[in-house]
């Protein structure tokens, strides 16, 4: 989400007088420039209950490293500063996670079990279900522990970035929201008044350009109001199902699992990732990015990359 961001207010003057926001086709042009850089193949996959629009590459020899990004942007935005660095040692898989970018489904099952069971099913549909490393970011941290709970022996690897995995509750969210000034979480994951995008971006962010309020306010039009609906159903259904999402062991037991965290974290705080670190102390390890926000794969993303290949070419 902070690329995005970035993209947005480093070139805000090409927003002009245009009601059309040319700038998010821009930066979209750019995103999809860079994956096809480095990623060979971009299909959609229908599955059981959703249409999913997967990025991936299959040269032999390589090792596949399934990659599910977090609430704030689709695959090739958020792992914009991944891709390059991580594709010369795997074989990337880059889903958008269901209801994001060119991912649908009809079915309005916002579960993190359905997230994973039909990528599960798409990763068969092109041979690849078998012997992968699985990363995931934020929200997609979560849906990577889901895929480890129920597709553990086909689980080589496992990487958690600020995942609001087993130890994170709606309490908590709440606090942090409240400590940014936001009335819950919803509102900071997706801002929709200008106090609330300042909240995400205090909570999020480690860095930031400035911006004049007319261009929040189109940054929340044309960035954040479209999808408002569909992520609030999304977190609400995670708090309606907290206790259920807690009680998962997420086979962490079973499965080497690099947790990689920043120290000022706003959103998933860094004591979740102690927690499940104290919790699996013999599989787990846990890396803290002392300068980081919820923003360690951009903001340290050089020492992130090397110690995601690190972890993940160790025998």
């Amino acid at each position: 989400m902070r690329l995005t961001l970035l993209f947005l207010f480093a070139a805000h003057t090409l927003f002009a007088q245009s009601r059309q926001p040319a700038l998010f086709r821009w930066q979209d042009q750019h995103a999809r420039k860079h994956l096809k850089k480095y990623i060979k193949h971009d299909t959609l996959i229908a599955t059981s209950a959703a249409m999913l629009h997967i990025s991936y590459n299959n040269k032999p020899g390589k090792p596949y490293l399934l990659m599910l990004h977090g609430m704030g942007a689709n695959a090739r935005t958020n792992w914009s500063s991944q891709i390059g660095p991580l594709s010369k040692h795997f074989n990337l898989i880059l889903p958008d996670l269901i209801y994001f970018g060119e991912s649908s489904s009809a079915s309005q099952n916002y579960s993190v079990e359905f997230q994973a069971q039909q990528i599960h099913e798409a990763l068969q549909d092109l041979g690849m279900a078998d012997s992968l490393h699985v990363m995931g970011f934020s929200y997609g941290g979560l849906c990577a522990a889901m895929y480890n709970e129920l597709y553990q022996p086909s689980v080589r690897k496992l990487v958690i970035i600020d995942g609001p995995v087993k130890f994170f509750s709606a309490r908590m969210a709440d606090s942090l929201a409240a400590a940014v000034g936001v009335a819950g979480m919803n509102n900071v994951v997706t801002p929709v008044t200008i106090e609330g995008f300042n909240g995400m971006k205090q909570a999020v962010m480690s860095s930031w350009f400035p911006a004049s309020k007319g261009l929040k306010r189109k940054v929340i039009k044309y960035f954040f109001q479209p999808t408002k609906a569909i992520r609030d159903l999304q977190m609400n259904y995670l708090v309606m199902h907290e206790e259920q999402y807690r009680r998962y062991s997420y086979q962490l037991d079973k499965t080497p699992t690099l947790l990689l965290w920043g120290a000022k974290d706003g959103v998933i705080p860094l004591s979740v990732g102690k927690a499940l670190h104290a919790a699996y102390p013999a599989t787990t390890r846990l890396l803290v990015f002392a300068k980081a926000k919820h923003d360690a794969h951009f903001k340290e993303r050089k020492a992130l990359n090397k110690a995601v290949v690190a972890f993940l070419k160790e025998h």
